[in-house]
């Protein structure tokens, strides 16, 4: 209905999470699923969580927990990439508020937007190729590497071979088997020199 949609736009601000739980609901997948694949989905928000940890910690606590609710995919992306251009913690929090606001504000206005003019859009426009669009191109994003580039090609084979799981629960398993089987057979020597978004330590007698 267009009342949880709006609402869920407001409280859960995860768009591919709340794609994925209109949809599960739509088609009656029982909770369990719905659950297992909301926490799938927003997985990716532990990580990003663990590589600002560092950069949050001279916020107040008040601050945290704004931006917390603020952090988008794009967000995490820009608040990595200017942190060393930010040393001062005052200046830096204030520009990721202003940042992860209006990523927030455009990506809510949208979904509001979608909400009002979405039951009028023509059935033969078939849009809902959106969706998966949205997700491949973050999954492009975080691919970098090896190991990540391993853990999808698994998961990818896995999604398309249980592909007749109800309810899409072939994502559930899939992203499972692509972590997993990569943590087991992937060389340590992958994850040496991984890029971690910190900036290197200047050496002693470096320009």
């Amino acid at each position: 209905s267009r009342w949880a949609g709006g609402i869920g736009t407001w409280t859960l601000n995860a768009g591919a999470a709340q794609l994925a739980l209109m949809d599960l609901l739509e088609r009656g997948a029982p909770w369990l699923i719905i659950l297992g694949t909301v926490a799938v989905v927003q997985a990716r928000f532990a990580l990003y969580s663990a590589s600002l940890a560092p950069i949050y910690k001279d916020f107040p606590r008040r601050w945290r927990i704004v931006l917390a609710y603020l952090l988008t995919d794009q967000a995490a992306a820009l608040e990595k990439h200017f942190t060393p251009l930010l040393p001062d913690p005052v200046r830096r929090r204030w520009f990721f508020l202003g940042g992860a606001s209006l990523f927030t504000a455009m990506a809510a206005g949208g979904a509001m937007l979608g909400i009002v003019i979405g039951p009028v859009i023509p059935a033969s426009w078939q849009i809902g190729f959106i969706v998966p669009l949205m997700f491949l191109a973050i999954i492009l994003r975080t691919v970098s590497d090896r190991p990540s580039l391993m853990a999808a090609l698994i998961a990818a084979g896995v999604a398309v071979a249980a592909r007749d799981l109800p309810y899409g629960s072939n994502v559930i398993v899939a992203t499972v088997a692509g972590i997993g089987v990569t943590r087991l057979l992937a060389p340590a020597s992958w994850y040496r020199g991984a890029p971690t978004g910190e900036e290197d330590e200047p050496r002693e007698g470096a320009p």
